[in-house]
């Protein structure tokens, strides 16, 4: 929907469905209740923030099931629900929310490739797994409590400080309000049925953050293969750069070509199957620059998952390779720049990278005289 492909068909009623607001955002919507969400029906049940007023005097809603749990780890578990659920939703209502949206989705897309990847050992795989569900809270946004609330129990995610496995709360949290719903009359619209299909969505997800999923790929167009090829197949990319850079390097360039001019779509098909009027011949216009603008914007989004894969998979063992990939596009100094840059600026992921690894770009001077006057600006 975000870059309007093709939908794949499905068989039956479906209880859930997505939809768009004005601004271009997307929720899950129930289809008995077109007034309500997948992520937003839970905020009626908010806790009350024991941080506001006196000292709380009430206990959690799951204090019975959970003994070891107060109303603070109550409401950071709340926040982590939330924000779990809320990765089927599209946030874009300004470049703030939209570059968030881009990075928890990111995240969450890596998060369910780190298991099946063969070509890094246990110990990076773990890193880069810490690394992804930092990016994926931090960019909801959370608050810091709760972007440090949990760790990694094997492939189990946990409440750190009452040890309660998120999928155990899940099931509790579910459960409770399935049972008790006639006494949240007020505040639960969606019926028992709908609740346990939330559940069980909400655990899907979690199995996709947890790395206990098949992974999840992108839709391939056939023009856009060979780099969707790689954002699909992580062990491939890293092989591939590995025995012939200069190959992975010209797939960028291949794809950079195109992102840097725009695209002409042949719609001489489309023509044959009109009569040559004015009202027609608007329309295929506006439905040929509809489909162009799409089709740019997903070969947008998919060079720019390519980049932040580099930086992820490649740059984050390694940030000497950066020398490799502006090696490769020094010669076009115009390309060169743009790459690096857009590396640089686009999300916060080399930042933390150079944050957290305390690289000195000063080290790199071959590398920042491609830097934008962002670039400079941030990092110089």
């Amino acid at each position: 929907m975000k870059f309007s492909l093709p939908l794949e068909p499905v068989d039956g009623d479906m209880m859930m469905a997505f939809d768009q607001y004005e601004d271009d955002s997307a929720a899950l919507f129930f289809a008995d209740h077109p007034e309500e969400t997948f992520s937003g029906w839970i905020v009626r049940l908010r806790p009350k923030d024991p941080y506001y007023g006196s000292k709380p005097d009430w206990k959690p809603v799951l204090a019975e099931t959970f003994e070891q749990l107060n109303v603070y780890d109550e409401m950071i578990l709340y926040y982590l629900l939330f924000t779990i659920n809320s990765t089927l939703s599209i946030n874009t209502h300004n470049t703030y929310s939209d570059m968030n949206d881009v990075m928890k989705k990111y995240s969450f897309l890596q998060l369910s490739h780190l298991h099946d990847i063969t070509c890094l050992n246990a110990a990076q795989k773990h890193s880069l797994r810490d690394f992804f569900f930092f990016i994926y809270l931090y960019a909801h946004p959370v608050n810091d409590e709760t972007l440090y609330a949990c760790s990694f129990d094997q492939q189990r995610l946990i409440h750190t400080k009452t040890g309660i496995p998120l999928k155990d709360y899940f099931i509790a949290h579910y459960n409770h309000y399935t049972t008790h719903r006639d006494e949240f009359a007020e505040h639960i619209v969606i019926s028992a049925e709908e609740i346990q299909a939330c559940k069980a969505l909400t655990l899907e997800l979690l199995q996709v953050i947890e790395g206990r999923s098949p992974k999840l790929i992108i839709p391939s167009i056939k023009s856009l293969e060979p780099a969707i090829q790689l954002i699909n197949d992580v062990d491939g990319m890293l092989k591939l750069y590995k025995d012939d850079p200069a190959a992975f390097c010209q797939i960028i360039r291949d794809l950079l070509a195109d992102v840097m001019m725009d695209v002409t779509f042949d719609t001489n098909a489309d023509a044959d199957a009109h009569t040559d009027t004015t009202a027609n011949t608007d329309s295929l216009r506006d439905v040929t620059e509809s489909a162009s603008e799409n089709f740019r914007s997903y070969r947008d989004y998919c060079f720019t998952v390519l980049l932040q894969n580099y930086a992820s998979y490649i740059l984050f063992f390694d940030f000497n390779e950066i020398r490799v990939l502006t090696d490769a596009f020094q010669d076009n100094p115009k390309e060169c720049s743009f790459i690096i840059s857009k590396l640089f600026t686009d999300t916060i992921f080399l930042q933390k990278i150079i944050r957290q690894q305390n690289i000195d770009l000063n080290e790199y001077p071959e590398v920042t005289p491609f830097f934008n006057e962002q670039a400079r600006e941030w990092f110089l």
